[in-house]
């Protein structure tokens, strides 16, 4: 038979508790109770919700990012045209390249 796991008690003035294996919070009756400090978890939301505003941020191109010095505004937006350059410049070279030894064949070079 599985082990029942305890309840961990998430308020104790009103004996809300969760169950941990299906994740329902009820009335506890006392017995087999942890009590539990939610402020670590609180801190971790917290950072997670931080992280999740910066990304959601992100997609706008003209703000800047977190850690950023003032006036960066507009960095992801430079950032994707010097991106864009390369990446043309990189495929027109290839492109260049492997048309070369067909132009040459058709005699045109």
């Amino acid at each position: 038979m599985a082990q029942m796991l305890p309840m961990i008690q998430i308020v104790p003035n009103m004996n809300l508790a969760l169950d941990p294996v299906s994740g329902v919070i009820g009335a506890s009756l006392g017995e087999g109770v942890i009590l539990l400090s939610m402020d670590e978890i609180n801190n971790e939301v917290t950072k997670l919700q931080g992280a999740a505003d910066e990304l959601v941020s992100s997609l706008d191109p003209y703000t800047s990012p977190a850690g950023a010095y003032p006036g960066r505004e507009g960095s992801y937006v430079t950032a994707g045209m010097l991106t864009n350059i390369v990446y043309g410049f990189v495929l027109a070279i290839i492109i260049i390249f492997a048309a070369l030894p067909i132009l040459i064949k058709l005699g045109v070079l």
